[in-house]
């Protein structure tokens, strides 16, 4: 996952803010206790999104403690008491998807990117492994949808909705793994996060893409030689707002949940502020 998927601080109240760092520190000192410190470095908003909607469909509510930062002393950082098998599952999950996202990238990366993934692959995969035995149900469907994603994307298709499927399935089967789902709202609440997130990958990445002549479905859409059009961005746009309303819809049907505050400003605040960026062409700065 990629960093798309995070809060609007200006519109948050405090103490839901410090909600949510609670849980990216404790999701960052989990990470540390079950993979080691580097592995820390694959913390991101996305995972930690993943640890929040856990949390909330288990009808969770986190209890706080203060403590230092190993890595800053002098700042003090609110960890989790209650949530350890949550915090354990977000962690080998970003495990694994970093995993795949070093394979990936000695796959289609630059010289210099395959070189340093080549370097990183020992210590990912001996850490995958870790992860793997404690979820192999996880590792096998995340493995699975990896391979169909990149037989999809190598098929060169034009067709938006068959590009993105495969990240969308996957995420929401992370999500509901071992949640009661009786009517698959957590699934499609899942789906149309992950579909949101392939999407804004795409659109983020279309000139990079073209002069790499790279694979992404706009360019094939809309058959791009350069920058999109603002009529192009328009249908982007449109697209990346149908993905977003499919997760506002799924999680206004599911009515047992926790947290509320924090997640509706996510799903209606931070996702909006996200493609406004990209489509602006803010988000990587």
């Amino acid at each position: 996952m990629f960093g798309y998927v995070k809060v609007n601080k200006p519109e948050m109240k405090v103490k839901e803010y410090e909600a949510y760092r609670g849980l990216y520190c404790s999701l960052c000192k989990s990470l540390g206790k079950h993979f080691g410190v580097l592995s820390r470095l694959t913390l991101s908003y996305d995972i930690t999104f993943l640890l929040l909607m856990r949390l909330s469909f288990t009808l969770c509510t986190p209890e706080f403690k203060s403590g230092r930062c190993p890595f800053n002393p002098s700042k003090r950082c609110n960890y989790c008491l209650n949530t350890d098998e949550e915090l354990k599952y977000a962690a080998a999950v970003s495990m694994m998807m970093f995993y795949f996202k070093v394979k990936d990238n000695i796959a289609d990366g630059s010289f210099f990117r395959k070189i340093l993934m080549y370097l990183l692959l020992p210590y990912t995969s001996l850490k995958y492994k870790k992860a793997e035995k404690m979820y192999p149900d996880v590792a096998f469907l995340i493995a699975e949808s990896m391979k169909r994603q990149s037989e999809t994307e190598k098929s060169g298709t034009d067709i938006i909705d068959k590009a993105a499927h495969e990240s969308a399935d996957s995420l929401g089967k992370i999500l509901s793994y071992g949640l009661p789902d009786k009517d698959g709202n957590i699934y499609r609440f899942g789906y149309g996060v992950g579909k949101f997130v392939y999407l804004a990958d795409a659109a983020e990445d279309i000139e990079k893409d073209i002069k790499q002549k790279s694979y992404n479905p706009f360019v094939q859409k809309f058959s791009l030689a350069s920058a999109p059009s603002e009529e192009v961005k328009k249908e982007i746009e449109e697209l990346l707002n149908m993905s977003a309303g499919m997760v506002c819809q799924a999680f206004s049907e599911i009515t047992e949940k926790t947290l509320t505050p924090i997640v509706e400003n996510i799903i209606y605040d931070g996702m909006e502020n996200t493609m406004n960026n990209i489509l602006k062409g803010k988000e990587k700065k």
